[in-house]
């Protein structure tokens, strides 16, 4: 019974870790994008991409949150729409999973991103 009980305790631990480390770099993430060290804040949020799928609402209503705003201020409008959508669509199922000010920066930067998208468009770039 012993060794069964040490795996059992050992997968808990390593899904705690799993999460918790998920939420600290989200939080890291968010931080640099605030910085505006853009560059720092995708390579954070890209490495997370896989913990996701254990990640909570909260945690994956940030993600995509800062991962959009992230990608717009690097210009990848396309993967920020991506993102930016998966952080609206998470917020409208969960709407306590974004805080007020998560929510605010949510719709500027989907205003910004349809701007960018409309004045390169009437700019014949996409």
């Amino acid at each position: 019974m012993r060794p069964r009980r040490s795996a059992k305790c050992w997968l808990w631990a390593l899904a705690v870790l799993t999460l918790a480390g998920c939420a600290h770099y989200v939080g890291r993430g968010s931080d640099l994008y605030y910085q505006g060290r853009y560059i720092e804040a995708a390579h954070i949020l890209e490495k997370i991409e896989p913990r996701l799928a254990q990640a909570s609402v909260v945690e994956r209503a940030a993600y995509g949150l800062y991962r959009g705003a992230t990608l717009l201020r690097l210009g990848d409008l396309v993967g920020a729409g991506l993102w930016l959508e998966y952080a609206r669509t998470i917020d409208v199922k969960h709407p306590e999973a974004l805080r007020a000010e998560e929510r605010e920066l949510l719709q500027e930067t989907l205003i910004a991103l349809r701007a960018d998208l409309d004045r390169r468009a009437a700019a014949g770039e996409y």
